[in-house]
């Protein structure tokens, strides 16, 4: 089992018209200033979890989570891992809706910045940099059938033994 972070959806809830039902806020989140591994990827799997949670039940046919991924240079010899969940709709979806739901949901948290793409075609998305250092961006794909979830978790030093070329 992988330590997590932050923890599960926050007490907050933000209602958005037609595209979401009740949101929770995530929770604050505070700068890291020591960070192994298991911690960042540990991160970047909850905030997609959030994230997916986000997002009205009934329109989530199916989601799957990559476990694994190989890590990814950061400045001084430093590394993050990089993710990404998959929801794919089910039934009649507002995708810009969902997307605005999203941004909304995480503006109304302290330390991260939300960055919402440009809205033309059927691929809107978000962009969410957190004061940790760690990145997220949420977009539709595939003819507004789904919601690509992708994570970069804050850097981190590698631990003796791992190597950067391995999947973890």
């Amino acid at each position: 089992m992988k330590p997590m972070i932050l923890a599960r959806l926050g007490a907050g809830v933000f209602v958005v018209t037609l595209a979401l039902t009740a949101c929770a806020a995530p929770q604050n989140l505070q700068k890291e200033t020591s960070m192994d591994l298991q911690t960042a990827e540990g991160i970047a799997l909850a905030m997609e979890d959030e994230i997916a949670a986000l997002l009205p039940s009934e329109n989530v046919g199916d989601q799957t989570q990559q476990q694994t991924s190989p890590l990814l240079k950061c400045a001084d010899d430093r590394y993050r891992w990089s993710g990404r969940t998959v929801v794919t709709f089910t039934g009649e979806v507002d995708t810009q809706g969902i997307v605005d739901g999203i941004a909304a949901a995480w503006k109304l948290e302290a330390g991260v910045n939300v960055e919402e793409g440009d809205a033309t075609g059927d691929d809107a998305e978000v962009d969410l940099r957190v004061v940790d250092g760690g990145s997220y961006n949420a977009a539709i794909w595939n003819s507004g059938t789904q919601l690509y979830i992708t994570s970069f978790s804050p850097c981190f030093e590698l631990e003796e033994g791992q190597h950067p070329s391995d999947e973890y």
